[in-house]
């Protein structure tokens, strides 16, 4: 532009004919106009996020593509604010793909529920509405649990549930085994229903590491030191051990790890029902009083947001940390892990 007023002060102190200088300022005026858009184009990062029916991928040709399984999908959130800077491929963290003044998703997988990749995608656009609309179809329900009832400043103890059915009842002997199958195609069927039953005792067991809440309820699903959890961890590690990534060549392999399957299901059924029917009925009474507590903070957790939150979630993480030192409580690390991230995300959110 000011290239363009010198060219017109100066054509017009020599006298330049009027057709000759318009046609050079509109010539350098346009080539300038061209050399900015060129520009913003040019640092206008493009990000890039696709959904197929496995896998999401995501990052910028300038970076390594990222991918996940759909099915290890653990949220999906989309920024409530504007991102202020454009942080992809520059940025110190690598799970950033930023662009100035566009929104962009969060999301979390299983293989790190601490990490946080935020993708810039802008919702009014079709294509990546579509994306956000299957990635929000594939994010896993949470499992509700029932709360008991509040007294005074304390929430009913953590009720035992001894009528608690699993939603599954325990296989019998008299499904049909790899063994005994008339053709491979059969046998491959049974194999891969097999594998569906040992992914949903795993996602079933997660939510007693995850969920804190479950944790507090119901300690006796996941403590090492009781029997149906010994059982249940030793039939799990068999299962693991024989598990393949494809078809088993040998097909005395695939029905032995059916048959550990079957075993595993068994083992689930048992360890949940009875953790659930005894509650935190194995513990001492002062023990289960603070339990009681911090089933009251969680409560009072919910119903608050960023530093109020995080201070309630510190209260129980320090309780169930204290009754851990006590050996009153086994939990899991990743029970633990998950109390401090929803801290951090608090603290974030604040």
């Amino acid at each position: 532009m000011i290239a363009s007023l010198l060219e017109l002060v100066a054509l017009t102190i020599v006298d330049a004919p009027p057709m000759t200088t318009g046609l050079i300022v509109i010539v350098t005026l346009g080539l300038g106009l061209l050399l900015a858009a060129l520009g913003r184009i040019r640092d206008l990062p493009a990000v890039t996020i696709t959904v197929d029916d496995e896998m999401v991928h995501f990052g910028t040709a300038d970076s390594a593509l990222h991918s996940f399984p759909l099915d290890s999908l653990l949220s999906v959130k989309q920024s409530s604010e504007l991102a202020t800077d454009t942080s992809v491929s520059r940025s110190s963290r690598a799970d950033q793909f930023h662009v100035r003044g566009s929104r962009y998703l969060r999301l979390r997988f299983e293989s790190n529920p601490d990490q946080e990749w935020q993708i810039a995608a802008i919702e009014s656009d079709p294509a990546a509405a579509e994306v956000i609309a299957r990635l929000r179809a594939h994010q896993p329900a949470k499992r509700m649990v029932r709360v008991g009832k509040a007294t005074g400043d304390l929430a009913k103890p953590a009720a035992a549930e001894p009528g608690y059915q699993p939603a599954q009842p325990p296989p019998g002997r008299l499904i049909p085994r790899i063994a005994n199958a008339d053709s491979e195609e059969a046998a491959q069927r049974l194999w891969q229903a097999a594998i569906k039953q040992h992914d949903d005792v795993l996602a079933d067991y997660a939510q007693y590491e995850l969920e804190p809440e479950l944790l507090i309820r119901f300690p006796a699903v996941t403590d090492v030191s009781v029997d149906t959890v010994e059982i249940f961890h030793t039939t799990l590690n068999r299962a693991q051990e024989l598990r393949t990534d494809t078809f088993p060549v040998n097909i005395d392999r695939a029905d032995e790890y059916q048959q550990a399957v079957v075993d595993l299901r068994k083992a689930w059924v048992d360890c949940e029902k009875y953790g659930r029917a005894v509650g935190t009925g194995l513990l001492e009474a002062n023990d289960q009083k603070e339990l009681t507590v911090a089933l009251s903070l969680l409560e009072n957790a919910r119903n608050v947001q960023g530093e109020q939150q995080a201070e309630y979630l510190n209260q129980i993480k320090q309780i169930v940390t204290d009754l851990t030192d006590r050996g009153s409580l086994h939990p899991q690390p990743q029970a633990m892990e998950e109390i401090d991230a929803g801290r951090r995300r608090a603290l974030e959110a604040d």
